[in-house]
């Protein structure tokens, strides 16, 4: 792991940090010293790359005796509250931190050291291979957050993610809508088994609205169990409400849905998302997939693209064995608000 700090105290102390292979040296050492070695790394920022909803879904399933962690590092990153007990606190605290939250998140992000220190009485010779086994809380399926050597390689007994698949979703559509006070109750078309949208109105009672977030159709024997992606918005033209997403048509049963607009100068900002099946019945059927909460922000005319992020960040399903998926298309969507 690069970057870590590593801390010398004894008869002489001193810092170094690890290289890009994660090595380190004290060299020049008083022989006959007693010395403390003692590796630290600042925890990673909420939102951070490579814990998400995969991470999620690993942890749930665990929890529910679907298909457990094996014993090692995953098994030890999944207590992210350091209870010894892995269940719900857990999966709600690694979800929390995907979608940039700063509070309850417990030690989601946090780097732990085994052994936390190394000890060396009356040192005389050279010791070599001093090494440190390394996690990160909530860092549960394999394509760690650090794989120095490169690749997506695994770690042995680690078969917590199978990787990305192919689509068996054909699309998924961000909403259009033209936000003003007459309701039209032609919403949607549908053509050829695609999610296309027809752009609606919608009545905007003080300013507050409800757009739907739209699939095409899913197979349950493909065993979706969930689903993330960031999208942006313009913050001039509509922001959302505190709860920003809400269950609703295909997940409008035993599901959890949460949202969260990520931090970082406007005007265009990002809202992430992050759902699962908590007993996991997986998605069937077509039509809403959940839905935002919206609100504009001026009764003047303006308007919004809203965009799927581009990879990493894209709109994904993910299936009850952690592999992952995109739709055959990642529709954009838009905002219209009209004059009152």
């Amino acid at each position: 792991m690069p970057g870590v700090t590593i801390a010398l105290t004894g008869t002489s102390s001193g810092t170094t940090q690890t290289d890009t292979f994660g090595n380190y040296t004290f060299s020049s050492l008083p022989s006959n010293g007693t010395y403390s070695v003692t590796p630290t790394k600042a925890g990673l920022p909420p939102g951070s790359s490579n814990i998400n909803t995969v991470d999620v879904i690993a942890v749930q399933r665990h929890y529910l005796q679907i298909a457990f962690i094996p014993p090692g590092c995953g098994l030890a990153a999944a207590d992210v509250d350091g209870d010894t007990v892995i269940n719900t606190v857990d999966v709600t605290a690694i979800q929390r931190f995907f979608i940039g939250m700063t509070f309850g998140t417990a030690n989601v992000g946090k780097y732990k050291f085994n052994p936390a220190s190394r000890s060396y009485p009356s040192v005389v010779s050279n010791q070599t291979s001093q090494n440190y086994d390394t996690l990160v809380f909530g860092d549960v399926a394999s394509g760690f957050v650090h794989r120095p050597e490169g690749g997506s390689q695994t770690a042995a007994g680690d078969d917590t993610s199978a990787g990305e698949v192919a689509s068996t979703v054909a699309a998924v559509a961000l909403p259009e809508v033209a936000v003003d006070e007459l309701p039209n109750p032609k919403d949607f078309a549908h053509h050829g088994g695609q999610a296309e949208q027809a752009p609606s109105r919608v009545r905007a009672a003080k300013s507050n609205f409800i757009a739907a977030v739209r699939t095409s159709a899913i197979d349950a024997k493909n065993k979706l169990v969930g689903f993330q992606g960031d999208f942006t918005f313009d913050e001039r033209v509509v922001t959302f409400e505190s709860e920003s997403v809400q269950k609703a048509g295909l997940t409008g049963g035993n599901w959890n849905i949460s949202g969260n607009v990520l931090s970082g100068a406007g005007p265009i900002r990002t809202l992430r998302i992050s759902a699962y099946s908590n007993d996991f019945t997986p998605l069937s059927g077509e039509g809403t997939l959940f839905e935002l909460n919206m609100t504009r922000v001026s009764e003047a005319a303006q308007s919004t693209s809203l965009t799927w992020a581009a990879p990493p960040n894209n709109f994904i399903f993910i299936d009850a064995d952690l592999n992952t998926q995109k739709p055959g298309k990642a529709a954009a969507g838009n905002v219209e608000a009209l004059k009152r």
